[in-house]
């Protein structure tokens, strides 16, 4: 018996997940940004993010667009972006996938155990006449085991691109607790530290361990927060808003980069180190005092009961470029450790190292609250 055989058409090729993505980030919006609540903004003007679309298992893809000027972010001397202005991108893309995709409560506290932020391409981030339309590939790893149900702990894996063209990339490690347990944990870091104080005193360090454990990422002890959790700061004078002397006598402050401060200059952090408090440094080491205004519309853009991480960061970038002659940052790898106490001074400490590397240290006391390791160029 003969049997017809009909002729098999070829199956339409599958496309690729590539391509998938691709046309996903040519898809994203840039229009309009997003609730500023997603990213723990009081200004909707500090909302960098406009969109994000789900790429894959925990893989998402989150458009931002980047100011040409900012009070806070301005173009570096070589003319690319602000470095700080992409940290802040990574920092609203950390919690805003934190909130949208994985069930974070709104009102839940972010705690940053690390960030690193790498540039492989400068000149794709050559502000222009337009502002810049940035994608964020994001990999969100969780710890094995499941969720904790009283926490969250995930670290963000970042591929930066602008116009398709691979330019930089970022990691963040963050633990996520309710209002609750972040009480108890800054009140048992105020106890702790008034036990250390007193043990100084009686002539011994009474450090001790750090209450809180280690992370997921094993980063140990109280990081900053860099999304400046809610709360009131101590006053520091008795009126709001004019931070006491330790902060840095009021005035012109100094150049980010050595120089006399124009007009124009009005970001420095970084204060010499009263000649009485100076301590004696290896050769080569530098240090400065951190400058802490809560007034600050940027770095208190809304109350913070510590020392915000992004305020830490931008004295680490300032301090690495004055220790390198100028040259704008390239990378930066941070770890927080502790809280940084509004009361307290804040030293800032740079040494230089091989590779042109910068080793940078925030310390309060005997407590180191962050370091860093960057490369300027």
């Amino acid at each position: 018996m003969l049997q017809t055989v009909l002729p098999v058409e070829p199956l339409a090729p599958v496309e690729s997940l590539e391509s998938l993505i691709r046309e996903a980030k040519e898809g994203l919006s840039f229009d309009r940004t997003i609730s500023r609540r997603f990213v723990h903004r009081a200004s909707v003007t500090e909302v960098f993010l406009t969109d994000a679309v789900v790429a894959g298992s925990d893989r998402f893809l989150v458009g931002a667009q980047l100011p040409r000027n900012h009070a806070l972010y301005r173009p570096e001397e070589t003319g690319q972006c602000d470095f700080m202005l992409l940290v802040e991108t990574v920092r609203q893309a950390g919690i805003f996938l934190s909130h949208r995709y994985h069930d974070v409560p709104l009102g839940h506290h972010f705690i940053f155990k690390a960030l690193s932020l790498r540039i492989g391409d400068p000149a794709a981030l050559r502000v222009g006449c337009g502002p810049l339309a940035v994608v964020l590939d994001v990999k969100v790893v969780t710890p094995a085991g499941g969720r904790n149900p009283r926490r969250f702990d995930a670290r963000f894996d970042m591929v930066i691109e602008v116009g398709g063209r691979e330019c930089a990339r970022a990691s963040a490690g963050v633990v996520v607790i309710d209002g609750v347990r972040y009480g108890r944990l800054r009140q048992r870091g105020r106890v702790g530290e008034t036990a250390r104080t007193t043990g100084r005193e009686h002539g011994s360090s009474g450090y001790g361990t750090p209450e809180y454990g280690t992370s997921a990422y094993g980063a140990p002890g109280h990081p900053a927060s860099l999304d400046g959790a809610p709360g009131h700061p101590a006053s520091l004078d008795g009126a709001p808003g004019h931070p006491a002397s330790l902060y840095g006598a009021p005035g012109h402050p100094a150049s980010l980069y050595g120089a006399p401060a124009g007009a124009d200059d009005d970001r420095g952090v970084l204060r010499p180190v009263p000649a009485a408090e100076a301590l004696t440094r290896p050769p080569g080491t530098r240090e400065w005092r951190l400058h802490v205004d809560p007034a600050h519309p940027g770095y208190f853009e809304h109350p913070s009961d510590h020392v915000p991480g992004m305020l830490l960061l931008e004295a680490f970038r300032q301090a690495a470029r004055q220790t390198a002659g100028g040259a704008a940052l390239t990378s930066l790898d941070a770890d927080f450790a502790v809280f940084g106490e509004l009361a307290e001074a804040v030293t800032v400490e740079a040494v230089p190292a091989e590779g042109g590397r910068v080793r940078l240290s925030a310390t309060q006391g005997a407590r180191v609250l962050a370091t860093a390791v960057a490369r300027c160029a």
